[in-house]
């Protein structure tokens, strides 16, 4: 079964998209990319709800939201989809209907349930247009979940579908954010090379967080997923270090972990290494 893909863009979005086709980066052919991609986003909380609204935005053309959760005043600070009068009400719904607004272009698929083992294993099976996806490599996976166990298992059903991982958390002033990739740098790892399931991370439940923070974290993460899409860039095998009291970014190269039980069957990758990557720069230290 074939999926129908945008290969023209129309006037309007032309229009629309003007100042990113001017980019030679994007061009026309980069926008057909975004508006034929898929991207899942697990957790649409304050990094969800700004990563869902830019890349809406952009023109990123398929987007699946899945979250459980149901929208409480305590979120409003952060979470800018939403309003008090939305209070109550699905997240993933009343996200998906906001974003439609903000661009028709956009199809949205929701799902309010938690991103748990057994909803892992069904999603390809209930979604045709998105196993296709994946099968076409037009998938990514952006994980804006709230804590360590989803984190394990997102970073666990990508690696075994190779399915590209953008992964950012945010707590207090701080945040991180890396890119796992089975198939352009295996020898970077997953995530559970970097945090074992082990380890335990507070969030911003337990440490507060402050909504600009999430905000800035939120729009790298963006930014990483369509630096992917476009292909722009070096290749990236780096945890992303923000700290906001310091204003300042930091960059530790990863390394895979050759008995993570995880990753440690990828295969190497045939990819040749630009040199922004061979040798370290100021700022980065290793892994």
């Amino acid at each position: 079964m074939t999926f129908a893909t945008t290969d023209t863009l129309t006037k309007q979005q032309f229009i629309q998209y003007y100042r990113q086709i001017l980019l030679p980066e994007v061009a026309e052919l980069g926008q057909q990319k975004l508006l034929n991609q898929h991207l899942i986003i697990i957790g649409v909380g304050g990094l969800g709800t700004h990563v869902a609204q830019q890349l809406t935005a952009a023109g990123i053309g398929h987007l699946y939201l899945v979250d459980d959760d149901k929208i409480e005043s305590s979120n409003l600070p952060r979470q800018i989809l939403f309003n008090p009068e939305s209070i109550g009400q699905y997240k993933v719904s009343h996200a998906a209907a906001e974003l439609i607004k903000l661009n028709p272009d956009v199809k949205v698929t929701t799902y309010a349930e938690r991103f748990s083992k057994d909803f892992s294993e069904s999603l390809f099976a209930g979604n045709s247009a998105l196993k296709q996806a994946n099968e076409d490599e037009r998938l990514i996976l952006l994980d804006c979940s709230d804590n360590m166990p989803t984190r394990q298992l997102l970073n666990h059903w990508c690696a075994r579908h190779f399915i590209p991982l953008v992964s950012a958390s945010v707590s207090a002033f701080s945040g991180q954010l890396m890119l796992i990739d089975g198939k352009s740098t295996p020898e970077a790892g997953c995530y559970q090379c970097v945090f074992s399931s082990l380890d335990t991370q507070q969030n911003c439940q337990s440490m507060g967080v402050l909504g600009t923070a999430v905000s800035l974290v939120a729009s790298m993460q963006a930014l990483t997923a369509m630096k992917l899409v476009l292909n722009i860039g070096a290749v990236d095998k780096y945890l992303h270090i923000f700290d906001g009291v310091a204003m300042s970014w930091h960059k530790v190269m990863r390394h895979r972990d050759v008995k993570c039980p995880v990753c440690r069957d990828w295969p190497e990758s045939n990819k040749t290494e630009s040199m922004h990557n061979v040798a370290l720069t100021s700022g980065e230290t290793k892994l």
